[in-house]
């Protein structure tokens, strides 16, 4: 469903019982309060969880390594090492 007016699209949401796969809006709510959420913000926190665990590996996929020529790109602009070691506290 999208809302023509903002062009964001929508979702309905039916609540049930508490389940493993379900829940009652009042179980939403708790969750919200606890986290200080809204309930919606509630909702795209726990979608984005479970995006998370459920699309794990396949996001790195969706980047090739980086070349030679972009690894030299980026050491070129990371911070020089200033001053020396006087101690080492792992000895």
């Amino acid at each position: 469903m999208t809302d023509d007016a903002t062009g964001k699209e929508a979702l309905l949401l039916n609540f049930k019982v508490d389940t493993l796969t379900t829940l009652r809006r009042e179980t939403l709510r708790s969750i919200a309060k606890a986290l200080g959420f809204s309930e919606t913000q509630a909702v795209h926190f726990a979608l984005a969880r479970l995006r998370e665990d459920a699309l794990r590996g396949k996001a790195e996929e969706a980047y090739p390594p980086l070349t030679k020529a972009q690894l030299a790109a980026i050491r070129m602009h990371e911070p020089k090492r200033k001053g020396r070691v006087l101690s080492n506290l792992l000895k």
